[in-house]
């Protein structure tokens, strides 16, 4: 503990809060999206679409797919389930999001998509996609991309291996309000609607526990429950929360 609090000493608020929120480039991925889009439509290649369900999936892990898949309307969650059937939830991915690059050299998935609300992907093969990238545009949009992704992901781990559980979902919450929030004043209605049990495997905890956490967060005004269920944050609320179960002094 002390050498943690001795490291955050000497860092700014500001770094230490970069690490473990990285927020989305939603403008990126959207510019991404039209680039990829419109140069399949200027070029003419057959463009497969797939549509899932609410909570139907894609593939299975350990699936050697070789295609990239961009959201086009709805979200998908990465999965995983551990051998005793533990269920884990990686991330979860909105419009104009994409995944599946991953598995491009020939690797097996790592984590099962699944769609949390009725998803439309545009397929992208192997071949297509070496193809899109000769455009100088798409390659700078998509190497981007790809930082930012790797330091969302390095930003969950730490999130995983620095926090608990409760400030975790803090974490969690506060990210749902950039990637599927909506204002309304100085709140933000997350219109993704998730049960207590997805919480739970986001965060690695129990779907009581969750229960638990929500309802402390109510009580500090930094949630409160919106028309047909949905969360609404009080961004500023829960930043503040975080940086206390942090340890650390507002910036100003």
């Amino acid at each position: 503990m002390n050498e943690k609090m001795t490291m955050a000493s000497t860092r700014s608020t500001t770094n230490i809060l970069d690490d473990v929120l990285v927020p989305r480039e939603s403008e990126l991925s959207s510019r991404l999206m039209r680039g990829l889009r419109s140069t399949l439509y200027a070029r003419a290649v057959p463009i497969r679409r797939v549509e899932l369900t609410d909570g139907e999936t894609l593939h299975q892990p350990g699936t050697v797919d070789g295609r990239v898949y961009l959201i086009e309307s709805g979200a998908i969650c990465l999965e995983n389930y551990s051998p005793n059937g533990r269920r884990t939830i990686l991330d979860v991915l909105p419009k104009n999001d994409y995944f599946g690059e991953d598995s491009l050299p020939g690797m097996p998935s790592q984590y099962t998509p699944s769609a949390i609300t009725p998803t439309r992907l545009i397929v992208i093969e192997n071949a297509v996609l070496h193809s899109l990238l000769c455009n100088g545009s798409i390659f700078d949009a998509w190497q981007y991309s790809q930082v930012l992704k790797a330091r969302r992901h390095r930003s969950l781990l730490l999130q995983h291996a620095t926090s608990d559980s409760e400030a975790r979902l803090a974490m969690r919450l506060l990210d749902l309000t950039q990637t599927f929030g909506t204002g309304i004043g100085r709140a933000v209605r997350i219109d993704l609607k998730l049960r207590h049990e997805d919480y739970a495997a986001m965060i690695g905890t129990t779907r009581s526990r969750v229960g638990i956490f929500l309802q402390r967060f109510t009580d500090r005004k930094m949630i409160r429950k919106g028309p047909c269920g949905a969360i609404v944050a009080d961004p500023r609320r829960v930043v503040e929360y975080i940086m206390e179960r942090m340890g650390l002094r507002p910036t100003g």
